[in-house]
């Protein structure tokens, strides 16, 4: 009271039970509002403590209550804290799952959290499709689920509430951009070509390029891989040392340099010089892998039969897909450095690029060079 621990002695009645198979056989009177059976502490004080263990927690709540005049230690807040309800929280219309890991690789768990007031909600064990239907089963209302692009995820709202929009979040849908992004540009870097020097160039101090995040990533893995596997350590105590998965592992100790893992936009093929002639045919209407493959065959072409068949599939999926382009009228006030004239002839040939990019950069699509790759 006024910062000074108080002690009240108070006297009570005790009562002794007659029966006897009562297990009380005595007890003594409480005072409504000041004592009830073993309590240390007034209710108010506890209540006190309850919300300073709430808004501080351990430590920093003991020395503030000691500054208060009430003894507690730290275990004494967190079990009074531990020791109280769980608030009562209606369902969420805009409910957030995500997963997280309890050890990476081995254990993972569900956080459900509601995205209108951005609280926790709950916390599920495993990140299994029936975990999360069970949830949502037993709490109906959820309106839209924001989620990863996880498939059982997915499964899971759509069995435990089919009647709920799922959406993808913000960070997920920036992130896998970026990461399609950065991976087709790495790809297509020899897409382009050095752009002519001028006959006196100026003299500059010699610039080195940073990696990018993902080819730096990447050279990274490779050395520490390698240094790994070449002092004696196994494919699976190496990926469990760099909680990398052991295909990864393997994939990166079986490769001759860090070029080979960032690969191309299309490696040589036996192929090559009898594309122009395959989208030539495409474009007629013969369609049959078969007969194209003969046709080749007979030009010269020392390849399978299958690997015909494959590419002539995917540029005829490409070509259906390709909208028609529409004519531009010519701008005179455009340089002839802009991107919106850059065409087939400022890359290198035999290179092209995806139908996708071409449209974002605004580039001619080449028709008569090698077909994009459906890859990208």
């Amino acid at each position: 009271m006024a910062g000074q621990p108080v002690v009240i002695h108070l006297s009570v009645r005790r009562f002794f039970c007659p029966a006897a198979g009562c297990p009380a056989v005595t007890f003594a009177e409480q005072v409504p509002g000041l004592t009830w059976r073993y309590g240390r502490r007034t209710p108010v004080a506890r209540r006190v403590l309850e919300a300073i263990g709430l808004a501080l927690g351990g430590r920093a709540g003991a020395r503030l209550a000691a500054a208060a005049g009430i003894a507690a230690g730290r275990a004494t807040l967190l079990r009074l804290v531990r020791a109280l309800p769980e608030p009562a929280r209606a369902t969420p219309v805009v409910l957030g799952i995500e997963d997280f890991a309890l050890r990476r690789g081995k254990s993972y768990g569900t956080l459900l959290a509601d995205m209108v007031t951005r609280r926790p909600v709950d916390l599920l064990a495993g990140r299994h499709a029936q975990v999360v239907a069970d949830w949502l089963s037993a709490h109906p209302g959820v309106q839209v689920i924001c989620r990863d692009r996880a498939s059982a995820y997915a499964e899971g709202a759509r069995a435990g509430a089919p009647d709920a929009m799922q959406v993808a979040d913000r960070w997920h849908l920036w992130s896998n951009l970026t990461e399609a992004a950065e991976k087709c540009v790495t790809q297509h870097q020899a897409c382009l070509r050095e752009p002519a020097q001028p006959d006196d160039p100026p003299i500059q101090a010699p610039e080195t390029q940073a990696p990018t995040a993902l080819i730096a990533r990447i050279q990274e893995r490779y050395i520490a891989v390698q240094e790994l596997i070449t002092s004696g350590t196994g494919y699976k105590p190496a990926a469990r040392q760099l909680g990398l998965a052991v295909n990864t592992v393997k994939r990166y100790a079986r490769a001759a340099s860090v070029e080979e893992l960032l690969g191309s936009a299309e490696r040589p093929s036996n192929l090559d010089e009898f594309k122009p002639y395959l989208h030539q045919r495409v474009s007629q209407g013969q369609a049959s892998p078969l007969r194209l493959f003969e046709e080749v065959h007979a030009q010269g072409y020392s390849g399978s039969k299958a690997n015909v068949r494959d590419y002539v599939r995917r540029y005829s999926r490409w070509v259906r897909a390709s909208p028609p382009a529409r004519p531009r009228p010519q701008s005179a006030t455009r340089s002839p450095g802009s991107p919106s004239t850059l065409t087939a002839s400022t890359r290198k040939p035999g290179h092209s690029c995806a139908p996708c990019w071409a449209a974002a950069l605004n580039w001619t699509p080449c028709t008569t060079a090698s077909a994009p790759s459906p890859s990208c």
